[in-house]
């Protein structure tokens, strides 16, 4: 019979032997974290993904990523209009990119890189994913190369700028934190796979962003490779929903539609031989349409039937007049001011002839079309415009 000493003592030995056991499994634990790595992922795919330089007209830095040895694709807006784009790998390796194709209506690019010899990225399927699955991206924020960020797929079938131009494609809403330099860049599954063309950020939302699902990027490849320079088709005119048809409520002044002869009160039944019984039904009937293409519409005026063919324009060659101030294009922002209109919200706000607006309300403008829906409903804002080479705050106030 043992001892209350011995018992003690042996107590005390297995109090000792829990705690190094105890002691050395906390250590195993740290060694082995509970949260996943991925660390394999980018270590698959990083050698796939560059960081994107534009130095001219304006300076700026986006994330691209390779399909073959020697093509890479992008954000449209990052290189539209450059001079000269470089490209830079995991290694910090700087090779001359050219642009080959483009296409406005998904702000996709394709680039060209000579004797690159480029890992290029298996292309996925974002269409299986659920919402809350977890994605990785890969990209350059604020120039900060080959960052990783990790999230989840947020939601799908996000329509941004449903009025006026630029993309038109059903985003995969994003739920992580990205920055001004992601654009461009990867959206990666689990697998390593590519299932999504980061866009662009919320300007005002956080950890908010929009990527163009894969299948789209594999559509537009054949012609992105052809190098066609696809702009977004605009019309010109502005539609209701009125009982069972929609209505033309108002026609931009020197627009396609306005050439055409289109009047406000015009009933649209179809376009191109596309029913159209919804507001919604024209944008996507336009969405399919480049700038440049011709098209028939069939409407009602009157009690009268009439075909109408029109002749459809480039969203950004448009200059627009909004706010008191004419806009025409500027290569890389969304428009530069040409006039101003004495007594006008401009002219109070202090805006300038040779002012450049690259942004509203925190939102990145590419066209004047971008400008005149921003500033359309008549709310107070905020443009950052560049003028004389410096940036400036410019409160627009509501209308009046």
């Amino acid at each position: 019979m043992s001892t209350v000493a011995e018992r003690g003592g042996w107590v005390a030995a297995t109090l000792v032997a829990a705690g190094l056991a105890l002691a050395a499994g906390y250590a195993v634990g740290a060694r082995q974290p509970a949260w996943p790595s991925y660390a394999p992922v980018f270590d698959e795919v990083k050698d796939g993904v560059v960081s994107v330089v534009v130095a001219a007209p304006t300076a700026r830095v986006g994330s691209g990523f390779a399909v073959s040895s020697d093509e890479l694709v992008t954000a449209r807006h990052l290189v539209i209009d450059a001079e000269a784009i470089t490209v830079r790998d995991v290694d910090g390796h700087a090779v001359d990119a050219t642009l080959v194709g483009a296409d406005a209506r998904t702000d996709l690019a394709l680039l060209r890189v000579e004797g690159a010899h480029l890992r290029p990225l298996e292309l996925g399927a974002s269409e299986p994913l659920p919402v809350g699955a977890t994605l990785i991206a890969i990209g350059s924020p604020y120039g900060l190369a080959h960052s990783l960020a990790v999230g989840v797929l947020a939601g799908r079938g996000r329509r941004l700028q449903e009025e006026g131009g630029g993309p038109r494609v059903d985003f995969l809403q994003l739920a992580i934190p990205l920055n001004p330099g992601n654009s461009g860049g990867p959206v990666i599954d689990e697998g390593g796979r590519v299932v999504g063309v980061l866009s662009g950020t919320h300007a005002q939302g956080q950890a908010i962003s929009f990527a163009v699902p894969v299948e789209i990027l594999s559509s537009s490849l054949p012609t992105l490779r052809s190098g066609a320079r696809l702009s977004r088709a605009f019309l010109g005119v502005r539609v209701d929903r009125d009982g069972d048809s929609v209505v033309v409520s108002q026609v931009v002044a020197s627009s396609p539609a306005d050439r055409a002869g289109i009047r406000p009160g015009d009933r649209l039944s179809a376009f191109d031989d596309v029913p159209i019984a919804t507001p919604a039904d024209l944008t996507r009937a336009l969405d399919a349409l480049a700038g440049g293409s011709r098209a028939t519409m069939r409407l009602l005026r009157d009690g009268q039937l009439l075909l109408v063919d029109v002749q459809l324009a480039d969203w950004a060659e448009q200059s627009v007049v909004i706010g008191g101030m004419t806009l025409r294009p500027a290569p890389g922002a969304g428009g530069e001011v040409v006039a101003v209109r004495p007594r006008s919200r401009a002219e109070v706000a202090g805006i300038e002839v040779g002012d450049v607006v690259r942004s509203v309300d925190g939102a990145p403008v590419r066209a004047p079309a971008d400008i005149r829906d921003a500033l359309a409903g008549g709310d107070p804002a905020q443009l950052d415009v560049v003028r004389d080479g410096a940036p400036v705050s410019v409160q627009l106030a509501g209308s009046f």
